[in-house]
């Protein structure tokens, strides 16, 4: 490698005092001399290489050269509590940090500079795989571990594995310790495989023999994407202040004894109030199908905000493929209006269609990137003839749905509450659309349609009656009360700030077109150990029950399924 060596400038700040006084000049024992310099850069080994010079690490030996214009006796304090007085001394340090080197020259001046010694961990990686996808019970996976080792010390590996981890001849394993000599030669477990399905956590915890002293070094992990057996459907779900994640919809009784079904972590952020996730499907420039997953971030201001400049606005939308390999910004609302963050969306044939905080409903083509929100309107409040008549069709969109019929379906929580019906023909009509309201009065933050079996699903968020709701699925121009649900299952929720109308309960539904489960994410108090905790749950119209998932218990905002079968993504 390299010889990196890290030439450093200066700022000189002079401080020069101007008076009039008799009195002298104070003395700055301290202060900067133009006549004291140094550089530092990672020594060589042995065989005269730099083996990892691109920072500066524990292991490393640093090497400080003295490159003052004026001589003198010297003195180096490393800012560890060490010093020296050789001219161009080596060090290593003990620990990382950020540490102030000083160099003084007797009867000349000083000279300091900041530098930052950082740990190093070891890099695991899957080095084999003996197919394309990881399934349970059988496919096996190999691995490579990469760390710097400057000095060739003697390194102890511990292997940390979860549970289900078995070695290629079927054994279970649970840890392995291995170690690499002073040549580099490491033990491995050798090659795995895992009876779970989801992401499989491996870790790997190194321990440097320096000279007699073992340090532990930051821990290391890898996660083995691992499928299932046979293609199931997948359900994407977005965890509050977490990643992605993604879980299989496998029925019950159907994978091998003792095998579960995890979750696996797409390794993508969610960011700060993700509403809504959105899949959709759609060639690329080639012509080739994908999967996209679209991340409906509302950004911190999802609640009432006082935005009078219009500049407040952070939401955003990210998308995903559906592996987690890429993402990009679909759009943001970044120093716009907070009235336009993202907040609730659909697939509208190419495109997405999406609800702002409160006016109105966007589209973009699903094949965009990085756009910056424009007034890309289909529709405002203003725009349809329902508008103010007796009820206020204002603030706080919620759940938007287009039905194959292409009529829209688009809740309002508050200052309007209620599901309301439109087709593109109504908009622009000033003339009163009848009995287009499906639910009147009703505080909602959530609702889906199964149309095949003819039901509308309700998250109601009212003080006293929040839970959720199943109703007939009612025919156009038809009008459902409360009290027309054929079943409601109160479940006492933890609403993220303390305006009722505006409470994060549950923010998402998403219906299994193949079971017709509803499967939606809770949140909840972590100290509230009733039957209901914070999870993802799953709705059985057939027994009129909710069930948890009780391998996930995060809070979840968005959820959406990949109808497509697969044993992976």
């Amino acid at each position: 490698m390299k010889k990196l060596l890290r030439n450093i400038s200066f700022i000189a700040v002079l401080l020069v005092g101007l008076s009039a006084c008799t009195e002298a000049d104070p003395e700055y024992t301290d202060f900067p001399s133009k006549d004291v310099d140094f550089i530092y850069a990672v020594a060589p080994n042995s065989d005269g290489e730099i083996e990892y010079a691109l920072d500066y690490y524990v292991v490393s030996t640093i090497q400080f050269t003295n490159t003052s214009a004026k001589e003198g006796s010297v003195t180096w304090d490393f800012g560890d509590g060490n010093t020296s007085t050789e001219e161009n001394p080596l060090h290593k340090y003990a620990k990382a940090g950020n540490y102030m080197v000083k160099l003084t020259v007797e009867g000349v001046g000083s000279r300091t500079y900041p530098l930052m010694i950082y740990d190093i961990a070891p890099v695991l990686t899957i080095k084999e795989q003996s197919s394309d996808i990881i399934t349970i019970n059988d496919v096996t996976v190999d691995f490579d571990i990469f760390l710097p080792n400057p000095e060739n010390k003697r390194v102890k590996y511990d292997w940390v594995f979860p549970e289900g981890t078995m070695t290629e001849d079927g054994q279970e394993i649970s840890t392995f310790t291995g170690y690499a000599d002073e040549s580099g030669n490491v033990e491995y477990p050798g090659k795995l495989k895992f009876r779970n399905i989801g992401s499989q956590r491996i870790t790997l915890q190194a321990t440097f023999d320096l000279d007699g002293e073992n340090r532990r070094l930051e821990d290391s992990y890898v996660n083995v994407q691992v499928g299932a057996d046979k293609e199931y459907k997948t359900l994407y779900y977005a965890v509050l202040d977490g990643n992605v994640m993604a879980y299989k919809l496998i029925p019950e009784g159907s994978l091998p004894d003792g095998t579960k079904n995890l979750p696996f972590d797409m390794g993508v952020r969610s960011g700060n109030m993700p509403f809504n996730l959105v899949y959709a499907e759609y060639p690329d420039a080639e012509g080739n199908m994908g999967g996209w997953v679209y991340i409906l971030d509302a950004g911190r201001q999802y609640t009432y905000i006082n935005d009078e400049n219009g500049v407040n606005g952070d939401g955003v939308i990210n998308v995903m493929s559906a592996d987690g390999s890429q993402t990009n910004v679909f759009v943001t609302n970044a120093g716009k209006a907070a009235f336009d963050d993202p907040f609730f969306g659909c697939v509208d044939g190419n495109n997405l269609l999406y609800s702002d905080r409160n006016t109105g409903l966007r589209q973009m083509a699903l094949n965009l990137r990085s756009q910056v929100e424009a007034n890309n309107r289909l529709v405002e409040n203003a725009q349809l003839g329902y508008y103010n008549r007796g009820i206020a069709y204002g603030a706080i969109n919620t759940s938007i749905y287009k039905d194959a019929n292409g009529t829209y379906w688009w809740g309002k929580c508050y200052n309007g509450n209620g599901i309301f019906r439109f087709k593109a023909s109504d908009i622009g009509v000033t003339t009163e659309v009848p009995d287009e309201i499906v639910l009147n009065g009703v505080k909602l933050k959530a609702f889906t349609l199964d149309e095949e079996r003819g039901k509308l699903y309700v998250w109601i968020t009212a003080t006293g009656s929040e839970g959720f709701y199943e109703f007939p699925l009612p025919a156009e121009g038809a009008t459902v009360g409360v009290a027309g649900a054929v079943n409601s299952i109160m479940m006492n929720a933890d609403p993220m700030n303390t305006t009722d109308a505006e409470g994060v309960y549950c923010t998402q539904m998403a219906v299994d077109s193949q079971s017709g489960y509803v499967y939606f994410g809770f949140n909840k108090a972590a100290s509230d150990q009733s039957s209901y905790p914070a999870g993802l749950k799953y709705y059985n119209p057939y027994t009129g029950t909710i069930s948890n998932i009780d391998v996930i218990t995060d809070k979840i905002l968005g959820v959406t399924i990949n109808d497509n079968m697969s044993k992976l993504f």
